[in-house]
């Protein structure tokens, strides 16, 4: 008996053009051709017979899960071939089980995937019933006219509060992050230039644990606001009820949480969660009232359905990119790109106009602060281009290798965050919630103790004399840190600039939006040395990857873009070396900040619009997008994205566009849950209630006949509305009810052979939540829910070790062979008859 490694060969070196595993039936071959083609189907055969025998004396057990696929071809199924997967799907089903999981397939059906699956997420239905199209038809002419009118009216008003709110909390929130920042580092400077290192170190460290005491509580109060929020608004867009993610708590959890997060100066960005905090306002104000704040007065409650909240949600998400990084464009293509999996030409202009009004609103604040109104944003690192905006054609070699350097390190950071993120859950598991805010003391702040005291290695050094920074000032300018240095009070020039300055503490101890600006400085060669550059990448990569899963609200861009930015301009500063004074390390740093972010979150489109906007560097719109496209081809060829990897750590079941291989070789009945519950067209008031006490969602309606034995398909009716039907059974005292008009008569339906693939792509385009399976006579044998397409590659790597499947499997083979046989002997009859005697015609 052969072991697996051998029949493995066999199997994947078989030829390809096998009459019965992908061949031509229809082609007109010659019989004796055929003949050679049915001996080599005999030969495969015993190869899967003797792979059978080998497993089944490896693991004699059988999972409960075969039950599905073994039925599909077992032998009633096969007393009439239409009814059964062809035999080159089989064939191909075969093949694809016994090689190696495609990369895709082990996405699609991870084990942390299906373990939980269906126990905490359920779906969202998008597709309007026909019956309430109907009772809308039956409306008067004049009230649905004006009904339609006042819709547009409160869905303008609504577009201008979202863009205008979201707005509003972006500026405030770094408004008053600006100043706390201030507070905390005047107070520890002066204490530092009085000589009391240690008590400047106690006062840092306060504002530290104080503020990530708060944030850690109020992560305890909304867990939902852990983290950047962008994975769960973008499973909540492809169709799950996320539990909690759009509450008001969770808004002021989170608002308040990464405010204080970026205060205590861990490596958290702002930008991520102002999407999570722009879908929770677009989803409050669609819905037209607050469960949580319920004095607030109701608007207009015509959006309250899931369509049109995840509408309102998408240009959220967009109104949220635009106020953090002053970015419009890039907000919408954001929205489009990486968090929505349904759009419309209809959104992208009111996410266009959304997105406009958060960037003004941000502006607007920004110049009644500044006394002039200016299109700078939150979050723009200066016109960094101070040159031609040339540079040489080798240095695109340069970048190309900056972008695959990129996109390791971006897959680096998600598999070390992975496996860091799984150690916790598995550590945490059962313990008390308070216990993740003594991980945030010990992790953050031991990381934020080290940014204190490693600055001491390095000694202070002059400020470079070719180096003219006086237009560099301000809260986001230039920023030389003098730590540790005797300042002897001499400036550069008329500015504010000190003449000494530590390295390490100019990159650490500072906002991070003051660090990446400092690293994209252009003309400022020789400002970081190579050494400190290593360290501080290397170092603020350890730190940012740790980071990254703590109990606390904090996005990932900004940090992201430093480790980049760090990684970049070292490159720049080597080459300076080599070639002086013909390249500048700061365009280095906005092509590395790019790679490295591509790399962790492969967005593309939107990522090179963003960083265009942000920087002003619209004559490096190439590098940015060759580094951007090379960065993710290299990522993916390794992990999956790191939002992709916390969804599916979170068992979300999240339906990607493109399935795996596999589903080419299955149709809908190798997946379907089959035996749903049913519903008459009349049923009793006990039948009723027997299918109320599942947990179903819907029911297919089937009219039964007179022998009550027939399941023919008519329909199909949610639990809300069937229960609206026992309730009026119980008001009038029915024995039983016509539900005709309270069921949707026109659901979307599928044929039972039709490919997995395709009915993948009705589930997914249309937003559906259940998916009815019918044979060719119309009777119900089944139903498809978002679970069963996560669970089908994991069903189908398992079926060839059921000795049945195999046999029945086999049978249809040997059916087939014999319809071949049919084909071969009428070779060359005419062309009528050959059609009735090929394999379409047996089908």
């Amino acid at each position: 008996m052969g072991g697996k490694k051998h029949v493995q060969m066999e199997l994947t070196t078989m030829g390809t053009k096998n009459v019965l595993l992908g061949g031509d039936v229809e082609g007109g071959k010659k019989p004796k051709q055929e003949l050679s083609e049915i001996e080599r189907l005999r030969n495969e055969i015993k190869v899967l017979r003797r792979f059978v025998d080998d497993q089944s004396s490896k693991d004699p057990s059988t999972e409960s899960e075969l039950k599905r696929i073994r039925d599909s071809v077992g032998n009633e199924a096969l007393d009439d071939l239409g009814h059964g997967p062809t035999l080159k799907d089989m064939g191909k089903s075969l093949r694809n089980m016994v090689t190696t999981p495609s990369k895709s397939y082990a996405k699609f059906s991870s084990r942390r995937y299906r373990k939980k699956l269906g126990e905490k997420f359920e779906s969202f239905d998008y597709d309007t019933p026909d019956n309430e199209f109907m009772s809308g038809i039956l409306r008067d002419k004049g009230e649905v006219e004006r009904e339609g009118r006042k819709k547009e009216l409160f869905r303008w008003v609504y577009l201008f509060l979202i863009g205008t709110i979201t707005g509003c909390i972006a500026y405030w929130m770094t408004f008053c992050v600006g100043r706390m920042v201030t507070v905390k580092w005047d107070n520890t400077w002066k204490l530092m230039q009085e000589g009391k290192t240690w008590e400047a170190y106690f006062y840092y460290m306060g504002w530290v644990i104080a503020s990530l005491t708060g944030a850690a509580m109020l992560v305890v109060w909304a867990p939902e606001s852990a983290g950047s929020g962008i994975p769960q608004v973008k499973a909540y867009l492809n169709g799950n009820q996320v539990p909690g993610i759009l509450r008001m708590k969770t808004l002021i959890a989170k608002v308040v949480g990464i405010s204080l997060c970026v205060t205590s100066g861990m490596p958290a960005g702002r930008e991520g969660p102002m999407v999570h905090t722009g879908a929770i306002l677009s989803a409050g104000l669609a819905r037209g009232y607050s469960d949580y704040l319920p004095c607030l007065p109701g608007i207009y409650a015509g959006f309250d359905n899931t369509k049109d909240r995840r509408d309102f949600v998408s240009m959220g998400a967009a109104a949220g990119v635009a106020a953090a990084f002053n970015a419009p464009i890039g907000g919408i293509l954001f929205s489009l790109e990486e968090v929505s999996s349904f759009w419309s030409p209809a959104l992208t202009w009111r996410s266009f106009i959304c997105a406009i009004i958060a960037a003004y609103t941000v502006n607007i604040f920004m110049a009644v602060n500044a006394g002039g109104f200016a299109d700078q944003g939150l979050v723009l690192f200066g016109h960094t281009t101070e040159d031609d905006g040339t540079y040489a054609v080798w240095e695109v070699f340069v970048f190309m290798v900056i972008a695959v350097i990129g996109g390791l390190v971006g897959s680096a950071y998600v598999y070390i965050n992975e496996h860091i993120t799984m150690a916790r859950k598995k550590f945490w598991a059962g313990k008390s919630p308070l216990w993740r805010v003594v991980e945030a003391w010990v992790v953050v702040g031991g990381m934020l103790t080290l940014f204190f005291w490693l600055p001491m290695l390095w000694p202070c050094k002059d400020v470079p004399s070719n180096d003219d920074m006086s237009h560099h000032t301000g809260f986001h300018g230039i920023n030389p840190v003098q730590y540790n240095c005797q300042d002897d009070h001499r400036r550069l020039a008329a500015s504010e600039i000190p003449s000494v300055y530590n390295e390490f503490a100019t990159l650490l101890l500072t906002p991070q939006e003051t660090t990446i600006l400092q690293l994209y400085s252009r003309n400022t060669q020789g400002y970081f040395s190579i050494t400190t550059l290593a360290v501080f990448t290397v170092f603020f990569f350890v730190c940012a990857v740790t980071a990254y899963g703590v109990a606390v609200p904090a996005g990932l861009f900004i940090p992201s873009m430093m480790i980049g930015a760090g990684f970049g301009r070292l490159i720049g500063e080597l080459l300076n070396l080599v070639v002086p004074g013909k390249v500048d390390p700061g365009l280095y740093a906005l092509v590395g900040a790019s790679a490295i972010l591509g790399g962790i979150t492969r967005m593309t489109i939107s990522l090179t619009v963003i960083m265009v906007e942000i920087s002003n560097d619209i004559n490096y719109l190439l590098p940015i997008m060759l580094a951007l496209a090379i960065s993710k081809a290299v990522g993916d060829k390794f992990t999956h994205s790191l939002y992709d990897v916390h969804m599916d750590l979170a068992s979300i079941p999240y339906l990607e566009p493109d399935p795996p291989d596999v589903f080419d070789t299955l149709s809908a009945q190798d997946i379907m849950a089959r035996n749903p519950v049913m519903i008459g067209v009349e049923p009793t008031m006990g039948e009723i209630e027997d299918a109320l006490n599942n947990t179903h969602n819907t029911f297919p309606v089937v009219d039964t006949g007179v022998s009550g034995m027939n399941r023919f398909f008519c329909g199909s009716i949610t639990r809300e509305n069937l229960d609206k039907c026992l309730d009026t059974m119980k008001q009038d005292g029915k024995a039983s009810i016509d539900i005709s008009l309270a069921m949707d008569p026109q659901p979307f339906i599928v044929q039972s052979q039709l490919s997995l693939r395709r009915v993948l792509r009705l589930f997914r385009g249309m937003g559906l939540r259940h998916l009815i399976v019918v044979d060719s006579r119309q009777r119900v044998i089944g139903c498809i829910t978002r679970k069963d397409f996560i669970n089908a590659p994991s069903t189908v790597q398992s079926a060839i070790r059921d000795p049945k499947f195999v046999r029945s499997t086999r049978e249809a083979m040997m059916r087939m062979e014999r319809s071949t046989r049919i084909k071969g002997a009428n070779a060359n009859a005419p062309a009528k008859l050959k059609r009735s005697n090929s394999f379409v015609g047996v089908l």
